[in-house]
This record gives structure tokens, sequence and C-alpha cells, in this order.
């Protein structure tokens, strides 16, 4: 009886893992760059659609981060060509709204495919908020994305801020398992 009650058991459990790694959530985003960490900007008027993503997820002070974008047309998702894009870096003072600083200005340059990037290495953690600039011979837009620099200090808060979708969903699946365990110990 105890081995039908194991093999049942290892069954469901095997079941459970197949199925977390057969549907794991991927969530593209719907343009250019995917993955979790893409942040959009819509310009409903010129019609466009602008992805802005960084890498590392959460850059470390004074180490390098790419900055990516994508440009597109917002109905077709081709990439808007022949653009001069300018692209600033502000640190954000939460504390002192007054101080926040322009870090940087990349020079401004021509794009012929909707598609670059930037490297660029933040001197101190905090929020910084992105500003990319858009012109083009019938408009001009301006996007802006946000981007979280880690600092030592702030390392307790990036671990529990990484960890917690893996918690949850760890979480998740324990509590699946325990009420398949019930369900099978009832029935016997």
């Amino acid at each position: 009886m105890t081995s039908n009650y194991t093999d049942d058991f290892f069954k469901i459990t095997k079941f459970m893992v197949l199925f977390g790694i057969v549907f794991l959530p991927v969530l593209p985003s719907s343009g250019h760059l995917y993955g979790y960490n893409v942040q959009e900007w819509k310009n409903q008027k010129e019609n466009i659609l602008v992805q802005f993503e960084i890498e590392p997820q959460t850059p470390a002070v004074e180490k390098n981060a790419t900055m990516s974008f994508s440009v597109q047309n917002l109905q077709t998702g081709e990439h808007l060509k022949n653009f001069t894009e300018t692209v600033t870096v502000i640190y954000y003072n939460s504390a002192n709204t007054s101080s926040n600083d322009i870090t940087y200005k990349f020079n401004a340059s021509n794009i012929k495919n909707g598609d670059f990037s930037h490297n660029y290495v933040f001197t101190k953690g905090g929020t910084y908020e992105i500003f990319l600039r858009i012109d083009t011979p019938t408009f001009i837009s301006v996007s802006r994305f946000t981007v979280f620099v880690s600092s030592p200090e702030f390392q307790v808060m990036n671990m529990i801020y990484l960890l917690l979708p893996i918690m949850i969903f760890a979480g998740i699946f324990v509590g699946i398992g325990i009420a398949i365990w019930r369900y099978v110990h009832k029935k016997r």
C-alpha cells in the first residue's frame, strides 16, 4: 500500500516539475527587444514605439552597462529609419529634487536602422532617468526610462528583488504539491 502511495506522489511531482519547465512563463515584449527587463514608451501621435533594455538588469556602480534601444513604427513594428538620437542620463535624487543632475549627455548620432546602444558606467547608486530624443524631418519625440543602479548599500534590497519572483514561483509549486499530497492522502 505504501509503495502505490509513494509511486503516485513521485508521478505527480514529476508531472509538476515537467509542467513548470514546459510552461515557464516567458513574457516577450511586442517588438524587437525581448525579455523581462524591457521598458516601452509609446507615442501615439507620432506612431512610434521605443523599447529600452539595460544589461545587466540591475547595473552596479563603476561597472559597464549597455543601454539598448529599438525605435519602431507603432502599427507595423518595422524599424524607424534615418533619424537622429540623443541620449541623456539624469541622476534622480528623491531627497532633494532640485539637485537632479544631468550626469551625461551622449553626442547626437544618426541612426540608419532603428536599433542602437550605448555603453555607460554609472558613478553612484540610486535611480536614474534615461531620456531619448528622436529627431526626424517631421517630428521630435522624447521618451523616458528609469534605471535603478545597485551600490553596496542596496545589495540586500537587490537580493530580495531578484529572489522574490523565484520564491513566489516556488511557493506556488509547494502549495500545489501540498494540495495534491492531501488529495492523494485522503483518497487512501
